[in-house]
């Protein structure tokens, strides 16, 4: 018998290759964050890619599956550290999508344990639903004994995929650490320390209904999951999953950057808590940004950050005061590397992203710390106990200290933090930004959805033209039946041209034309399940049975179907260049320009857009086909098309392809409109790069007219700058080379002309200053060119007369400007600048003040200069003779 899987590798390998045997296809893992199902912030299950198969809403390739699907959950962050919890994983899965159902799946479950893993068959037990007598059964021909197979109710035992939906029971496979301890009084729901459940199949037999009544599924599915570093510690005879070959690499690196013998057992329990957090925290960082999540402040980039931030802190609390993260990085490509090569193409943009953040919370972490525990013993000294939830707010708003990290310093003192108010904080914040945004494809709107689902067939992308009749009419009182000229409605129809908006595609305008009137449609929006046709009555009036017929601006249309093609094409451009990791963000199709976001690091050099713009170009100048097609979600993902995050994918989809014959240049998932051949678009230029946010960037381009009156404007504009010069245009670099030049000369020679002045004028009034006492007093009107000249004469003057007191003024740009001057041994004496400068510069109807050695002041009317200085010559001999 060969010998049993032992390392992670080979235990990914026997999995696939036991059920392969079986005639399942190993289909291709999700990324981290789960395609086509916005309802999800990560790919939490092996199953959450076959949601469509398991309902219904999609016939599945194959009947049987298996993947190896990368996993994240957020739900036991703050507990990672212990022996067990993790949040990266990798779940081993068999599917049937209605071809074999629980007998199979039991026996191959059994046979895979027992014959290719080699576990001893006495150390296993399983669990079933308590009326599962099928599964009970199953297992009992597989040679499970009575009292090894144990009984539990839903709560334990039974999967719901949603309040409505394919449901059923579920067994679970444990193995025993301790079967010396027998089997008398086992449970291995409850005993964590003794079992360690890992295989869980769900046997989807039922259909939950909106009454949660249960009827039997026409076809019976099977989803298991297998946790495999749960197996590995199982193969490899560990207790922990961090002693398995999975970590091993990552902890020793964690433990020499701690500075703790870890594998050695001579880490203090506080060192070997960090040494496990950073380890686990470092290599699932690196799996979400080798699957396109950046740091920010939102969503999925906010838990990023936050795992990241946390293993920051836990290794600073144990002395780690320098950057470490890109060493616990490289160790765990090293190790995921080998089943997962988009890590090793990834690296440098993963090293960067992560080692970006790290350097950015560094920054702040001392200040953070200091606050916090300034907060704390202020909190502790007034008899409380619970951080104010305004003040986790500022920790996390002004130093980017998560909640959550806040929360757990807190406990170590015993202290809690009112996450109401810290949610009422943050919901203040939001709420303008949060009351704009709306899902691509609008909210939902009773009205609408009230009027069924026969209406709003799209047939834009070929038409621009259509006959349609109104399926409603609404105006500000409701429902309408005819509306005249001079009224602004929505109108939606059984069918039509017109795009809403979706994808940054802006919704079409155009016209509605009846035999009676003219509706002018000035934006097109989808809302629930609805086309939406926004405007007003420009000529006669609209019934809701006329015969409509519907006309798309075909400027408007040929404009942005132009930019969205372009959106594409610079898409590709940008991966190609830039790196496979650039995905987009958002997007702006307008007919005049366009805005595309994407994911990216730091700004792209101008050589990098020139050579983005230059590849672009040349495909357009090939006139390469752009067409589009309708297949299934699974098969266009599989065929290389891209699809966004985050966005919702019917079972049917639409690919749009650029690039003709073999593997197209762009392969996107899309509902926009576009050209047929990239020749349409002219050409395309890209205005300018700039940061939306940490790990986004934007470009602003413009494609077609929009691109070549731009380069005109920009060319006209070059030959006016030439002529204005005297030079031909392909001088002109130097020549405003040689201006530069000749103006910092000038400049120069200006600045030594001043200072020549300002040492005359020094002297001027150094030589008229007036005694009072053993003091010099000097209040005069004075030239200055600036605040800083104004500034630096006063500081000459000092120079020149000790003891001193100065009361100058100059009007600077039409302004009257004060500064009032005192020697140290004066200001030690008593006197001070800046109460002195405010009574100036109110005299002239201004305000200032300062520091007692000096203050400034300013006003708005010249003609106050004289009595300021009045007032400043009476206000200086009272602080001189008060001394």
């Amino acid at each position: 018998m060969p010998s049993p899987p032992r390392t992670s590798d080979e235990i990914r390998a026997a999995f696939v290759d036991f059920f392969a045997e079986r005639d399942h296809r190993q289909l291709p893992p999700w990324p981290l964050v789960p395609v086509g199902d916005p309802t999800t912030l990560f790919t939490t299950a092996g199953m959450q890619q076959f949601k469509p198969y398991f309902t219904g809403q999609d016939d599945p390739p194959v009947r049987r599956a298996t993947t190896v699907q990368r996993a994240f959950r957020v739900t036991d962050i703050e507990e990672v550290g212990d022996f067990s919890h993790c949040t990266a994983f990798e779940m081993l899965g068999n599917f049937s999508f209605g071809d074999y159902f629980k007998v199979e799946a039991i026996a191959w479950a059994w046979d895979l344990s027992t014959r290719v893993y080699q576990l001893p068959p006495e150390r296993i037990h399983v669990s079933i639903h308590d009326d599962d007598d099928e599964a009970y059964a199953a297992w009992r021909e597989t040679g499970v004994p009575h009292e090894r197979i144990h009984r539990y109710d839903e709560s334990e035992n039974y999967w719901y995929s949603g309040p409505v939906g394919p449901c059923g029971p579920n067994t679970e496979i444990f193995y025993d650490y301790f079967p010396e301890r027998g089997v008398e009084g086992a449970n291995p729901a409850a005993d964590g320390e003794r079992f360690l459940e890992y295989w869980n199949l769900v046997l989807m037999q039922n259909f939950r209904h909106e009454d949660g009544s249960l009827t039997d599924l026409p076809k019976k599915n099977i989803d298991t999951g297998s946790g495999l570093e749960r197996v590995a510690a199982i193969q490899q005879g560990k207790s922990s999953i961090f002693e398995t070959d999975i970590f091993l690499p990552i902890l020793e690196e964690a433990a020499a950057i701690v500075g703790a013998d870890y594998l050695g057992g001579r880490a203090s329990s506080s060192q070997g808590r960090a040494i496990r957090a950073m380890s686990e925290h470092a290599r699932a960082a690196t799996l979400l940004v080798g699957d396109g999540v950046v740091p920010s402040n939102e969503g999925r980039g906010y838990v990023l950050r936050r795992i990241l931030r946390r293993a920051v802190y836990m290794a600073r609390r144990e002395g780690v005061d320098e950057p470490f993260l890109h060493r616990l990085v490289e160790a765990s490509i090293g190790k995921l590397g080998p089943a997962y090569p988009h890590l090793e193409e990834a690296r440098d943009f993963i090293l960067r992203a992560i080692g970006g953040e790290e350097d950015r919370f560094l920054r702040t972490l001392s200040a953070a710390s200091q606050r916090l525990e300034f907060l704390l013993y202020r909190l502790e000294h007034a008899g409380e106990q619970v951080v104010p939830g305004d003040e986790a707010f500022a920790l996390y708003d002004t130093f980017g200290l998560p909640i959550e990290l806040t929360r757990e310093i807190a406990a170590v003192r015993d202290f809690t933090v009112d996450g109401e108010g810290f949610e009422a904080a943050l919901e203040r914040q939001r709420r303008s930004a949060r009351e704009a945004a709306m899902l691509l494809g609008g909210g939902d709107r009773p009205d609408l959805a009230a009027i069924g689902g026969d209406h709003s067939a799209f047939t834009g992308w070929e038409n621009v033209t259509g006959e349609a009749t109104p399926v409603v009419i609404l105006a500000d009182s409701g429902a309408a039946e005819v509306i005249s000229a001079g009224t602004k409605a929505e109108v939606v129809l059984d069918s039509t041209p017109f795009y809403p908006e979706g994808g940054g595609q802006l919704g079409d305008r155009g016209l509605l034309v009846s035999a009676g009137g003219v509706f002018q449609v000035e934006d097109t929006q989808a809302a629930s399940g609805a086309i939406v046709h926004s405007g007003s009555v420009i000529e006669g009036e609209l019934r809701r049975d006329d015969a409509i017929r519907a006309e798309v601006d075909l400027a408007w249309r040929a404009g942005v179907t132009r930019n969205h093609t372009a959106t594409h094409l610079l898409h590709a451009g940008l991966r190609s260049i830039l790196g496979q990791h650039v995905r987009q963000q958002g997007s702006l199709v307008a007919d005049e320009r366009l805005r595309f976001d994407f994911t990216h690091l730091e700004s792209a050099p101008r050589e990098s857009l020139d050579e983005v713009e230059s590849l672009v170009n040349g495909l357009i100048r090939e006139n390469r086909p752009v067409e589009w097609r309708m297949t299934t979600y699974q098969q266009a993902i599989d065929d290389g098309a891209l699809a966004f995050f985050g966005d919702k994918y019917g079972a049917e989809v639409r690919v749009v392809e650029i690039g003709g014959e073999g593997t197209p240049f762009s392969a996107e998932l899309c509902g926009g409109t576009h050209v047929g051949q990239t020749g349409e678009l002219g050409l395309v230029h890209i205005l300018r790069e700039s940061a939306v946010a940490a790990g986004t960037r934007r470009i602003e381009a413009l494609s077609g007219a929009s691109a070549e009156r731009f380069l005109l404007d920009q060319h006209a504009r070059l030959q006016r700058l030439a002529e204005r010069l005297s030079t031909p245009p392909a001088d002109l670099e130097a020549r405003i080379e040689g201006i530069q030049e000749e103006l910092a000369g000038l400049r120069s020679q200006v600045a030594d002309l001043q200072r020549a002045q300002a040492a005359d004028q020094s002297a001027e009034l150094a030589e008229a200053a007036e005694r009072i006492g053993d003091a010099h007093l000097v209040v005069a009107p004075v030239q200055a060119a600036s605040r800083e000249a104004l500034k630096e004469l006063a500081d000459d003057l000092r120079r020149r007369l000790t003891p001193s007191l100065l009361v100058l003024a100059a009007v600077i740009d039409d302004r009257p400007a004060f500064v009032v001057a005192a020697t140290p041994d004066l200001v030690e004496a008593g006197v001070h600048a800046g109460n002195i400068v405010r009574d100036v510069a109110k005299a002239a109807g201004g305000g200032g003040g300062g520091r007692p050695d000096l203050a400034e002041a300013g006003a708005r009317d010249p003609g106050g200069i004289d009595a300021a200085l009045a007032e400043g010559h009476s206000r200086a001999i009272a602080a001189l003779s008060d001394r």
